[in-house]
């Protein structure tokens, strides 16, 4: 109730394209466990037209770096991301039917790709709409398990059961089949309490699950 009157402590002039970038770039970075090497963000129009001025580079930059939008660091988010060897590009997307402060954040390294869309909704509060192209639906409010499951019966079923044996509670729970011919299905398993590594490896060992990813909870702060 507190934040719906006075909203999040930030550092920048927005909620919106400041907080909740820098959100969105924490995002980025707890479902690539990680800094990438470089990282590239397409922004929607209306976004790219006044990101600069509202430090939206910076705060999406520092949230890849593992910053909270309360971090006074963010200022000097791009710098930092030079010294750490990050290489990052921002461009303009035209994405018409999104939500105006739509970002796609791209990142990689010798290993990994992760690819996710969002929006800063107000508030500090984001929404992620894909993770690797797989449409979804994400606040960031609670910790999430993100997975991409074989889309057959009883998948579901056997990973509840897990989540259900290490004694944490399960908010929401979206499944969504996301390729009907190759059988794929995403689950998106929001939880009252952080799992610990063990339910993680766990559930990667089920001959149903093809993809892990964690999002940690995106405090606002």
């Amino acid at each position: 109730m507190l934040l719906d009157i006075i909203g999040p402590v930030i550092v920048g002039p927005s909620s919106s394209h400041t907080a909740g970038m820098a959100r969105l770039g924490r995002a980025f970075r707890s479902l690539f466990n990680g800094k990438p090497d470089e990282v590239k963000f397409l922004l929607n129009s209306p976004l790219f037209a006044t990101h600069r001025g509202h430090g939206t580079d910076r705060a999406l930059v520092g949230g890849v770096l593992g910053m909270k939008e309360s971090d006074p660091s963010l200022k000097q988010a791009l710098e930092m991301a030079v010294q750490s060897g990050m290489s990052f590009c921002f461009e303009e997307s035209d994405m018409p039917e999104a939500h105006p402060n739509t970002v796609k954040i791209t990142g990689q390294d010798s290993d990994r790709f992760l690819s996710i869309t969002g929006a800063s909704v107000g508030g500090g509060e984001i929404r992620i709409t894909s993770i690797d192209d797989f449409e979804t639906s994400v606040s960031g409010k609670y910790p999430s398990l993100i997975l991409l499951n074989a889309d057959v019966p009883g998948a579901l079923a056997q990973i509840v059961r897990l989540v259900s044996a290490s004694d944490i509670n399960i908010s929401n729970l979206l499944l969504s089949r996301v390729d009907p011919y190759r059988r794929e299905a995403l689950c998106v398993i929001e939880l009252d309490d952080e799992p610990d590594q063990d339910l993680i490896v766990e559930i990667k060992k089920l001959k149903v699950v093809r993809r892990v990813s964690y999002l940690e909870k995106l405090d606002v702060v």
